[in-house]
């Protein structure tokens, strides 16, 4: 009687542990029986570093300093490569030159699923990276100022199968930013490439991209041959198209980028980054070309802000270019979250160059 008695309690004991335990899951977020769900890498290193460091950080801002533990936590590498993207005509058929909405919305996809965050080329000049930890930094930037780059319809609304449409609904979305590069034309035998079309629209597109955060720079008034045309033209070109940008956006507006039309450079490319022409003085603080490949960062000795290379995405080659980076993991830019410092390994890859001596900014190996 007493063994009964003994074994009925164990059973009623098991049976109350159980439901408590059931209980207790589903009030604290517990999936009865399913696999708990794992952060993406970059929340994995932000998670890690709040816990070593007794922080709540979630954003791209440190509470403190960057510390060597706190780069090493996230595995910050800001001496690493970036992906520089090249597009130019977004429309309904694709060729070597264009990109359907659909496959440039695929794009953004994969970047976000990849762990990549989007900045413009001023900020990659400049270094001023200011992204989430654990993440990487993208740069699309958009040649040719056609109208599929950028497309109002007649109700006044924003197209959403527009460049700047498919940008503007991945941006409601907490894991990307408004944030590309528009190389715009002035004057051009496709009326189509002329400011994004619809003249009545120019200045409303110009100054609505400003203002939303993307960035607007040169590609010359005409898309000139700046390998063949002589020095006067081309600082006739670059004064005129910086000077006509910056007065249409208005609010003191600096347009600092310019993509060189076909990646083609000038003999002297001392006349890109400053010059006078007719008493217009006009400066540019970073210059793209074509190279596929992907950039060095703005901290190492590689880095050359009048030639930064982009990679044209057709087919595959934003897989491809991905691919390479998840191989040689060494190679990719990982930020700290901190855009005040630059944390890298002590030990580097080869390839990516050594640390600048002129960043003016604290520098955190580990």
């Amino acid at each position: 009687m007493r063994r009964d008695k003994v074994l009925r309690f164990l059973g009623i004991a098991l049976a109350l542990g159980a439901f408590l335990g059931l209980v207790s899951g589903l009030a604290f977020g517990g999936t009865g029986g399913s696999e708990p769900s794992r952060p993406a890498p970059a929340e994995q290193a932000r998670d890690t570093v709040a816990s070593k460091e007794g922080s709540d950080k979630t954003s791209s801002t440190f509470t403190g300093p960057m510390t060597a533990d706190k780069a090493a936590a996230i595995g910050a590498n800001e001496l690493g490569q970036i992906l520089v993207l090249s597009y130019h005509d977004i429309s309904d058929e694709e060729d070597e030159g264009t990109r359907t909405p659909e496959n440039l919305a695929k794009d953004v996809d994969l970047l976000k699923a990849e762990g990549f965050y989007p900045i413009g080329v001023r900020d990659l000049a400049s270094g001023n990276i200011d992204i989430p930890a654990g993440m990487s930094p993208v740069v699309l930037t958009f040649d040719d100022s056609t109208s599929g780059q950028y497309r109002i319809l007649d109700d006044g609304t924003l197209d959403p199968d527009s460049a700047v449409g498919v940008l503007q609904a991945a941006a409601e979305d907490d894991g990307w930013a408004p944030r590309a590069t528009f190389y715009c034309l002035i004057d051009v035998a496709s009326k189509d490439k002329e400011l994004f079309g619809q003249p009545d629209r120019q200045q409303e597109k110009l100054r609505n991209l400003a203002d939303w955060g993307y960035e607007v720079g040169s590609h010359t008034i005409s898309s000139l041959d700046l390998s063949e045309a002589a020095p006067a033209e081309v600082k006739q070109e670059l004064a005129q198209s910086q000077s006509m940008l910056e007065d249409l956006i208005g609010g003191g507006y600096a347009v600092t980028s310019l993509s060189v039309p076909g990646g083609k450079y000038p003999k002297d490319e001392s006349i890109l980054s400053s010059g006078n022409y007719s008493g217009n003085t006009y400066k540019y603080t970073s210059a793209v070309g074509l190279g596929d490949t992907a950039s060095s960062s703005p901290f190492s000795t590689d880095f050359d802000a009048m030639h930064i290379p982009r990679i044209a995405v057709t087919g595959s080659a934003l897989r491809e270019a991905i691919a390479e980076l998840k191989a040689n993991p060494d190679l990719r830019y990982i930020s700290d979250g901190d855009p005040t410092t630059v944390s890298a390994p002590l030990k580097v890859a080869d390839d990516l160059g050594g640390l600048r001596t002129d960043l003016g900014r604290p520098v955190v190996r580990y």
